[in-house]
């Protein structure tokens, strides 16, 4: 009973592993980084003051993006001269 337990966390520990490493595979795909998959991961372990220190940090993020991804589109570009 004692080799079936083990043997049943193993199991657990590799499939969350598992699921960590497709969700960080599919934030890679749209341009994110491990900071949001291990934000997103722990957030249950944050307190509320984390969470929000979190939160302003993936909106200022977000808003560079967008501002890198504004400037950088010939169709806005031409609009602006």
């Amino acid at each position: 009973m004692e080799t079936f337990t083990y043997i049943f966390v193993l199991v657990l520990l590799i499939a969350i592993m598992g699921l960590l490493v497709v969700i960080y595979r599919k934030v890679r795909k749209g341009g994110g980084n491990m900071f949001f998959v291990s934000s997103g991961a722990m957030d249950e372990f944050y307190t509320k003051d984390k969470k929000r220190a979190v939160e302003m940090i993936v909106e200022i993020n977000a808003d560079k993006k967008m501002e890198e991804q504004c400037s950088s589109d010939p169709k806005k570009k031409d609009e602006q001269k």
